[in-house]
């Protein structure tokens, strides 16, 4: 659905991808799959590529369970998926060598102080938690979603003035502006 949206110019998508699940699987995914995020964005020229290899890695056919049942992904796996997300094989085989390890630290150490991503109400106040969702820079409250028992993608879209049906049609433009507040909840 993202990719539909920012394919019809309906929304700018920025990902920020962070590693600090490696504790819930056995094998560092966490680590490899965002360090593949950012070499694949730096070496592929299709942003198209990299959003259908995220939107495959976190699809409920693919997504490793944590913790307990987690199953090991072996990096010919996550190739794999890579390529049949379009990814050119030069690409996606140098993908998961962690390259990109160094910046995952930092970005790990720094991002959950960033204030202005901390969780404005619940049991989390006062922490980051993911997913993290802004709108112009607005924090999109993830406990009043769970309160309202509310999908992320339809609060997202709530927040925008979009209807589902709008989803991806051309010349359907949400209601925020990129300069003005979201929708409330």
């Amino acid at each position: 659905t993202l990719i539909k949206m920012v394919e019809a110019g309906q929304i700018n998508l920025e990902l920020h991808p962070m590693s600090f699940l490696d504790g819930l699987s056995t094998d560092h995914y966490s680590t490899r799959v965002s360090s593949a995020i950012a070499y694949i964005a730096s070496y592929d020229n299709d942003p198209k590529h990299l959003l259908k290899f995220i939107n495959s890695i976190f699809s409920e056919k693919f997504q490793p369970e944590e913790g307990e049942g987690y199953k090991p992904v072996s990096n010919k796996e996550l190739i794999k998926l890579a390529e049949k997300s379009g990814i050119p094989n030069k690409v996606a085989s140098k993908a998961f060598n962690r390259q990109y390890l160094k910046w995952q630290l930092l970005v790990n150490k720094y991002t959950p102080d960033r204030k202005e991503l901390w969780n404005i109400s619940g049991s989390n106040k006062g922490s980051m938690t993911t997913p993290t969702v802004t709108i112009n820079d607005k924090l999109l409250d993830m406990n009043a979603i769970n309160e309202k028992k509310m999908k992320v993608l339809d609060a997202l879209l709530h927040c925008i003035g979009l209807d589902k049906k709008q989803v991806g049609v051309a010349g359907k433009m949400p209601k925020v502006s990129d300069t003005s507040s979201p929708i409330a909840l």
